[in-house]
């Protein structure tokens, strides 16, 4: 059996939430870590002209990226805390520039409806 902080959340809990935990224990996060689709669509997932895909190393670097950041904001602090955090992201949009431009997300360390520690990364109006 895995110890209590391996678990993962319900299939029907949050639909609008993605696991990054696996990539997240790399940058000692100690608790399950969560990310919005609408984060992971517009900061991680890296499309081509055309909309086709990036390699998945690239995505997964833009993934460490802001998983790095989000360990420097909680240095430690594990309880009840809601952070804003600044990151650097190349948007998606064709038409836009490619040159990146600064975005905020927010780092949720809670506790999740069965009382267990979870932390999420979302957009500060989600």
């Amino acid at each position: 059996m895995f110890p209590e902080d391996h678990y993962q959340l319900e299939a029907n809990y949050r639909p609008d939430l993605r696991d990054v935990t696996s990539t997240a224990r790399l940058f000692n996060f100690k608790r399950p870590v969560y990310m919005s689709d609408e984060v992971w669509n517009d900061c991680v997932d890296l499309r081509a002209i055309g909309n086709e895909s990036y390699d998945e190393l690239a995505v997964l670097q833009r993934l460490r990226h802001i998983l790095f950041m989000a360990a420097s904001v909680l240095r430690g602090r594990v309880e009840d805390l809601q952070y804003n955090f600044r990151i650097y992201r190349v948007p998606n949009k064709p038409m836009e520039s490619r040159r990146p431009e600064p975005v905020d997300l927010l780092l949720i360390a809670h506790k999740d409806e069965f009382n267990r520690p979870v932390i999420t990364i979302q957009f500060p109006a989600e």
